[in-house]
């Protein structure tokens, strides 16, 4: 009989917490940058106490799942962001050519994103994405381009795929390569003109996404980062 019963373990508090937002960002629930409630919130949510709460979050703050920003509050890493990188942006800085080949890899990914999205995408995603691009219409009803609001509307399509890895790999691909396209691209959508095709980009590759169109929106994806690959050839290239 003693081989039928195995010794019975309480769970930590602290674990069940840790174990429940590890499962969500790997689920892709949370989604890296994804900013979490406040600790109050989280308290009332999980109805749990401030300090196994706090315990918790330092502990997935050591595993490289969320950073905690004073003042900020509580965000989602990717889990690429934990790589060491330095060595590769030195490359960039010593050899601008391997910028245009990064943004080459990107397309690739992005390309694969879209026509996942189309396939795999639910309503809610539909949703996020029209948000994504409804952000660019400013209340005089011009668009203004902005990193941050292209970055969402490229995340939320990898979201729309799905695909964990390619979520947090994209993620990744921004981060690493803002400091050295972010102004040109920034630069260049400054115009009316540039920013408008930009939106009409955007449009039509979510209409090939909503009208469940993968082949279709693959290549508004790779029509969209060819046309913005043509920018950095020039400083770059």
């Amino acid at each position: 009989m003693e081989n039928l019963f195995k010794e019975v373990h309480v769970e930590k508090v602290t674990d069940k917490i840790v174990d429940q937002l590890e499962k969500l960002i790997k689920e892709g629930k949370l989604a890296p940058g994804n900013k979490l409630p406040s600790e109050r919130q989280l308290i009332d949510m999980l109805g749990v106490g401030r300090s196994s709460l706090r315990e918790a979050l330092n502990k997935l703050e050591t595993m490289g799942y969320v950073e905690i920003q004073k003042r900020k509050g509580i965000f989602v890493k990717s889990i690429d962001s934990t790589f060491q990188l330095d060595p590769l942006k030195r490359m960039m800085q010593e050899d601008k050519q391997k910028i245009v080949q990064l943004y080459e890899v990107r397309s690739d990914i992005e390309q694969a994103s879209a026509y996942s999205a189309a396939l795999e995408r639910n309503q809610k995603d539909l949703e996020d994405i029209q948000k994504s691009i409804d952000a660019f219409e400013s209340k005089a009803g011009q668009i203004e381009f902005k990193w941050e609001l292209d970055q969402a509307f490229h995340l939320s399509i990898a979201r729309a795929s799905h695909n964990f890895f390619r979520i947090h790999v994209i993620m990744s691909i921004f981060d690493f390569s803002k400091e050295f396209i972010q102004p040109i691209i920034e630069g260049f959508a400054k115009t009316e003109e540039n920013a408008r095709i930009i939106a009409r980009q955007h449009t039509s590759l979510f209409k090939a996404i909503d009208e469940k169109d993968a082949d279709c929106a693959k290549e508004k994806m790779k029509e969209h980062l060819d046309w913005t690959n043509r920018l950095l050839v020039g400083p770059f290239g």
